[in-house]
C-alpha cells in the first residue's frame, strides 16, 4: 500500500484513497473533463492518469465577431504495489470525478514470517 502512496501528498489523500480487502479505489477530481478526455496507462508497474480538455467557441453579435477558447491538462502517475492484477484496473467518469479500481492479485501476498529472538 505504501508504494501506492508514494506520489501523493496527505493533504491530496483526504478522501480519495480506499484499501479493501480485494481492491484499492481512488478517485481523482477532474472537473469538466468527459471520459473521453482521459487516458490511462500502466507501464512498468506506474499507473500514468493523464487528461486533457480543449474547449474553442466562436461567434458573432451584429458587427463584432468573437473568439474564446480555454484549455486544462491533468498528469499524475502512481507507483503500484505488487499485489495488483494489471490487467484488471477498471475506471469510471461521473460527474466530474474519476474511480479508479486497481484488483488485489491474492496469489502475491506478502508472506510475512515471524523469526524466533534467542537469548544469549
Amino acid at each position: 500500500m505504501n508504494r501506492l502512496l508514494e506520489n501523493l501528498s496527505p493533504s491530496r489523500l483526504i478522501r480519495r484513497f480506499k484499501e479493501k480487502d480485494e481492491s484499492y479505489t481512488i478517485k481523482f477530481q477532474m472537473p469538466g473533463l468527459s471520459k473521453d478526455d482521459v487516458r490511462i496507462t500502466v507501464e512498468d508497474g506506474m499507473l500514468f492518469i493523464r487528461g486533457e480538455h480543449k474547449d474553442e467557441e466562436e461567434g458573432s453579435d451584429d458587427d463584432e465577431f468573437w473568439s474564446a477558447a480555454t484549455y486544462g491538462y491533468y498528469s499524475t502517475s502512481l507507483m503500484l504495489p505488487e499485489d495488483v492484477k494489471v490487467e484488471e484496473i477498471k475506471a469510471e467518469m461521473k460527474d466530474g470525478v474519476l474511480h479508479v479500481v486497481i484488483p488485489k492479485d491474492e496469489t502475491k501476498k506478502k508472506q510475512i514470517k515471524e523469526v524466533h529472538v534467542a537469548s544469549c
